[in-house]
Protein backbone atom coordinates (compact mmCIF):
# COMPACT_ATOMS: atom_id res chain seq x y z
CA UNK A 1 0.00 0.00 0.00
CA UNK A 2 2.50 2.81 0.92
CA UNK A 3 4.21 1.51 -2.24
CA UNK A 4 1.56 2.56 -4.76
CA UNK A 5 1.09 5.88 -2.74
CA UNK A 6 5.03 6.70 -2.99
CA UNK A 7 4.76 5.81 -6.38
CA UNK A 8 1.70 7.93 -7.20
CA UNK A 9 3.35 10.50 -5.53
CA UNK A 10 6.77 10.30 -7.23
CA UNK A 11 5.04 10.25 -10.58
CA UNK A 12 2.66 13.45 -9.45
CA UNK A 13 5.77 15.09 -8.49
CA UNK A 14 7.41 14.54 -11.84
CA UNK A 15 4.79 15.60 -13.56
CA UNK A 16 4.41 18.70 -11.99
CA UNK A 17 7.99 19.52 -12.39
CA UNK A 18 7.95 19.42 -15.75
CA UNK A 19 5.10 20.73 -17.18
CA UNK A 20 4.49 24.10 -16.14
CA UNK A 21 0.90 26.26 -16.40
CA UNK A 22 -0.95 25.68 -19.35
CA UNK A 23 1.50 23.81 -21.28
CA UNK A 24 3.97 27.03 -21.39
CA UNK A 25 7.74 25.76 -21.45
CA UNK A 26 9.80 26.16 -18.00
CA UNK A 27 12.34 28.84 -18.22
CA UNK A 28 14.91 26.51 -17.72
CA UNK A 29 14.18 24.58 -20.74
CA UNK A 30 13.31 27.65 -22.90
CA UNK A 31 17.19 29.15 -22.19
CA UNK A 32 18.88 25.66 -23.14
CA UNK A 33 16.72 25.99 -26.25
CA UNK A 34 17.62 29.04 -27.16
CA UNK A 35 21.68 28.69 -26.09
CA UNK A 36 21.54 25.34 -28.42
CA UNK A 37 19.70 26.08 -31.05
CA UNK A 38 21.25 29.49 -31.43
CA UNK A 39 24.90 28.68 -29.83
CA UNK A 40 24.74 31.44 -27.74
CA UNK A 41 27.96 32.74 -25.70
CA UNK A 42 28.04 32.72 -22.02
CA UNK A 43 27.23 36.24 -21.84
CA UNK A 44 24.10 35.93 -24.15
CA UNK A 45 22.63 33.32 -22.42
CA UNK A 46 23.32 35.54 -19.12
CA UNK A 47 21.24 38.59 -20.89
CA UNK A 48 19.13 35.95 -22.68
CA UNK A 49 17.78 35.04 -19.32
CA UNK A 50 17.29 38.49 -17.73
CA UNK A 51 15.31 39.46 -20.44
CA UNK A 52 13.22 36.38 -20.66
CA UNK A 53 12.68 36.60 -16.72
CA UNK A 54 11.25 40.47 -17.23
CA UNK A 55 9.42 39.36 -19.94
CA UNK A 56 7.69 36.40 -18.36
CA UNK A 57 7.09 38.69 -15.06
CA UNK A 58 5.79 41.43 -17.62
CA UNK A 59 3.30 38.14 -18.84
CA UNK A 60 2.07 36.88 -15.51
CA UNK A 61 1.46 40.56 -14.14
CA UNK A 62 -1.09 40.79 -17.69
CA UNK A 63 -2.55 37.58 -16.64
CA UNK A 64 -3.43 38.36 -13.52
CA UNK A 65 -5.03 42.31 -14.31
CA UNK A 66 -8.24 40.44 -15.16
CA UNK A 67 -8.38 42.75 -17.86
CA UNK A 68 -9.46 40.27 -20.71
CA UNK A 69 -9.78 42.60 -23.21
CA UNK A 70 -6.54 44.04 -23.56
CA UNK A 71 -4.58 41.04 -22.70
CA UNK A 72 -3.98 39.58 -26.26
CA UNK A 73 -3.08 42.99 -27.55
CA UNK A 74 -1.02 43.52 -24.53
CA UNK A 75 1.08 40.23 -24.90
CA UNK A 76 1.72 40.49 -28.43
CA UNK A 77 3.20 44.12 -27.73
CA UNK A 78 5.26 42.16 -24.69
CA UNK A 79 6.28 39.29 -27.37
CA UNK A 80 7.60 42.15 -30.00
CA UNK A 81 9.05 44.01 -27.39
CA UNK A 82 10.81 40.78 -25.97
CA UNK A 83 11.71 39.61 -29.51
CA UNK A 84 13.51 42.93 -30.36
CA UNK A 85 15.62 43.15 -26.81
CA UNK A 86 16.41 39.23 -27.58
CA UNK A 87 17.68 40.20 -31.28
CA UNK A 88 20.12 43.29 -30.17
CA UNK A 89 22.18 41.14 -28.10
CA UNK A 90 22.40 38.09 -31.33
CA UNK A 91 25.03 38.55 -33.72
CA UNK A 92 23.96 38.51 -37.55
CA UNK A 93 23.95 34.84 -38.17
CA UNK A 94 21.86 34.24 -34.61
CA UNK A 95 19.41 36.69 -36.13
CA UNK A 96 18.25 34.79 -38.87
CA UNK A 97 17.95 31.69 -36.69
CA UNK A 98 16.15 33.64 -34.31
CA UNK A 99 13.60 34.89 -37.05
CA UNK A 100 12.87 30.97 -38.23
CA UNK A 101 12.26 30.49 -34.27
CA UNK A 102 10.14 33.50 -33.99
CA UNK A 103 8.04 32.48 -36.80
CA UNK A 104 7.81 28.83 -35.89
CA UNK A 105 6.13 29.60 -32.26
CA UNK A 106 3.59 32.53 -34.53
CA UNK A 107 2.98 29.37 -36.71
CA UNK A 108 2.40 27.47 -33.71
CA UNK A 109 0.03 29.78 -32.22
CA UNK A 110 -2.08 30.52 -35.04
CA UNK A 111 -2.39 26.57 -35.11
CA UNK A 112 -3.53 26.49 -31.73
CA UNK A 113 -5.78 29.50 -32.61
CA UNK A 114 -7.47 27.70 -34.82
CA UNK A 115 -8.05 24.39 -32.98
CA UNK A 116 -9.44 26.36 -30.16
CA UNK A 117 -12.25 27.85 -33.06
CA UNK A 118 -12.90 24.52 -33.89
Amino acid sequence: MYKAIFFFTLILFVSSSVISPQGRMPHEERIKQYKERLKLTDDQTKKLDGILLKSEKKREELRNSGDMGNMREEMMKSMDETNSQIAKILKPAQKNEFNKMVEERKNRMQGQRRNKQQ
